[in-house]
């Protein structure tokens, strides 16, 4: 059994389902946007992929005072007082209460954490929403170390309620990475390991992404163990994201035509259908 005294994992979908969080809160934020305000929801779909592109993340929806069929009499809805939740409070309230982890990720994290591991994330969204998720779900203190994008500011037509620092965590460092890093990036965790002074014999590199993250790690020379679960490109969860995504066109073709593709991506070191099977896989040493 392999001595492990070091984590790199990646966070959306291998930590907490991201793409639920966002299908469960966007689809039906999109939805009454289009119900209460009549305007026709092909339109507001392309306005919204326009958003995201202009920010470079599917996650700055709240701006929408920023899409062009929007005007000033429909701002009441999104933020008016009524018997209903307003827009954009019911999205806000979908959003925090369909963030979750992956059943026995807290569990199996302790544990690791317990061994005196050291564990350190890399995720590709940026820090504005890494912040909230890792405050939102307790994680902070657990995970050692975030290394995330910087991403753009709150556009000022939203309204901050909360101060900057609220989100702050105070036990995990975050690691403010260029605001266009993307994966694969072996650079990033080859910057990583040498941060910490940790050795890539005694480390693993967990992810859901074979053409992102796997590769990554292939290419890093670091153990590989594909969150199998996580990755998820097919039904109608995937094809809204799709319809709005930030991503460019070419992202998205590589995405659909991967498991069809012959690409540089070896078998993963390790597979687990479930987090909490790392408990099991590798022998937990103190860092």
């Amino acid at each position: 059994m392999k001595n492990v005294n070091f984590v790199v994992t990646d966070l959306d979908d291998t930590i907490w389902d991201w793409l639920e969080m966002w299908y469960m809160s966007f689809g039906p934020y999109l939805d009454r946007i289009a119900k209460e305000t009549g305007i026709d929801i092909g339109i507001l779909t392309a306005e919204f992929k326009q958003l995201h592109q202009k920010y470079g993340t599917t996650e700055i929806s709240f701006a929408y005072k920023e899409l062009p069929s929007i005007t000033e009499q429909h701002y009441h809805l999104f933020e008016g007082s009524s018997e209903l939740k307003n827009i954009l409070h019911e999205y806000n309230s979908n959003k925090k209460n369909s963030l979750k982890t992956y059943d026995g990720v807290v569990d199996t994290l302790k544990y690791i954490k317990a061994k005196g591991t050291k564990i350190v994330a890399f995720t590709e969204s940026n820090v504005f929403f890494t912040k909230y998720r890792i405050k939102h779900l307790e994680l902070d203190g657990i995970i050692d170390a975030i290394y995330s994008p910087a991403g753009s500011a709150v556009p000022e037509t939203v309204d901050i309620h909360y101060s900057e620092s609220f989100w702050e965590p105070q036990q995990t460092t975050i690691k403010t990475l260029p605001e266009d890093t993307r994966k694969p990036n072996k650079k990033i965790l080859e910057a990583i390991l040498n941060d910490f002074g940790a050795s890539k014999e005694n480390a693993i590199y967990i992810g859901d992404k074979l053409d992102r993250d796997i590769y990554m790690a292939q290419q890093a020379g670091m153990t590989s163990v594909h969150a199998s679960y996580g990755h998820q490109i097919d039904g109608a969860k995937y094809e809204l994201l799709v319809a709005v995504t930030h991503w460019k066109d070419e992202d998205v073709l590589r995405e659909r035509n991967f498991k069809n593709q012959a690409v540089a991506v070896k078998k993963p070191d390790y597979t687990i259908n479930q987090f909490e099977e790392l408990k099991t896989l590798f022998n937990y040493t103190k860092f």
